[in-house]
């Protein structure tokens, strides 16, 4: 009698390990363990010649196998496509909230920015209209004095021509001196 890995088909282990019974083929995903066919459709035992010297049996086992294989393959690549998208897709959101979230503390920014400089700005109007109203002031009262320095000036020089006209000695009409 033939060891279990002595059978044509040998052991399977990985991904999937074949165990046969009843004419069904199931098979155990659990990594790293191995199973061995333990009896064909006739119910041989596993060292039977007749289950080993059928090769359609062990084709059609063979490419159930193979059959299985590619649709685990399938659907881990599926499962890990779909978890690629759903944290891809995680990551554009989280991205887009943030830019949002960055794009409104930089409006907010800009907002308080501009209520400052239109503030500093009314401030500064304010503070030249101020100036410029007390240098009107002096400049109003710059021209009233002098307006009053001209008149004081007018009046004495008035006054003084005055008193010269006044002063003058009466020259004689003759011409004689």
């Amino acid at each position: 009698m033939r060891e279990d890995n002595d059978h044509p088909i040998g052991t399977l282990s990985g991904r999937a390990a074949l165990t046969l019974g009843d004419d069904m083929t199931s098979f155990d995903q659990q990594s790293g363990e191995t199973a061995t066919p333990s009896t064909d459709h006739d119910g041989a035992a596993p060292g039977d010649s007749s289950a080993a010297t059928n090769p359609s049996r062990m084709l059609e086992v063979a490419a159930r196998t193979a059959d299985q294989l590619v649709a685990d393959a399938r659907t881990e690549a599926e499962a890990l496509v779909s978890n690629a998208q759903a944290t891809a897709q995680q990551i554009g959101e989280a991205s887009r909230n943030e830019a949002a979230t960055m794009a409104d503390e930089l409006s907010r920014t800009r907002a308080q920015q501009v209520a400052e400089l239109e503030s500093e700005r009314e401030t500064a109007t304010a503070h030249l209209a101020d100036e410029k109203a007390r240098l009107e002031g002096e400049i109003a009262a710059l021209r009233e004095m002098e307006t009053d320095q001209r008149e004081k000036m007018r009046r004495l020089l008035n006054e003084q021509l005055a008193r010269l006209d006044a002063e003058r000695p009466v020259e004689p009409a003759d011409g004689t001196e």
